[in-house]
């Protein structure tokens, strides 16, 4: 009898367990987390090495905090069909304005790239970021959708 209820107990332990470590493994990164693992992803996927590796990672990692900053502060849902022409136009010049900044900053950091990266390196980097975007994309769509 008692080793019915040690076997039951060291189940439900067990059982516990693995459920409170699927709980932690499904949460979410920071965004400097994903910046970092986005980073030394690309940086392993160009073969970098060394000094270079590193300064690719804290490259890339600034990059990305400067990409951010130009991001709108929140996305309320307005109703479009109740915008003034001068609310719409406001917000159009501040799309510009934000995808000029996002412009500018790939420039720089274009710039940045050049100096320790060939230029087939950057445009690899800049496809694997375009991937794996759109991967992270399709799973929250999808994670999205079964939520629902």
């Amino acid at each position: 009898m008692k080793t019915t209820r040690t076997i039951i107990l060291t189940l439900m332990l067990v059982f516990t367990a693995f459920g409170t470590q699927a709980q932690n493994a499904k949460q979410r990164m920071s965004r400097e987390q994903m910046a970092e693992t986005q980073a030394k992803h690309i940086a392993a996927d160009l073969n970098l090495t060394g000094k270079t590796y590193d300064r690719f990672v804290e490259t890339y990692e600034n990059y990305k905090k400067e990409l951010w900053q130009t991001a709108p502060k929140c996305r309320k849902k307005n109703c479009r069909n109740s915008e003034t022409e001068e609310q719409a136009a406001e917000k159009m010049r501040k799309r510009f304005e934000r995808s000029q900044k996002v412009l500018d900053i790939r420039n720089k950091y274009y710039q940045e790239f050049s100096k320790f990266l060939t230029q087939k390196q950057i445009e690899q980097m800049y496809d694997k970021e375009c991937k794996m975007m759109k991967r992270l994309s399709e799973r929250r769509r999808a994670n999205h959708g079964k939520r629902r």
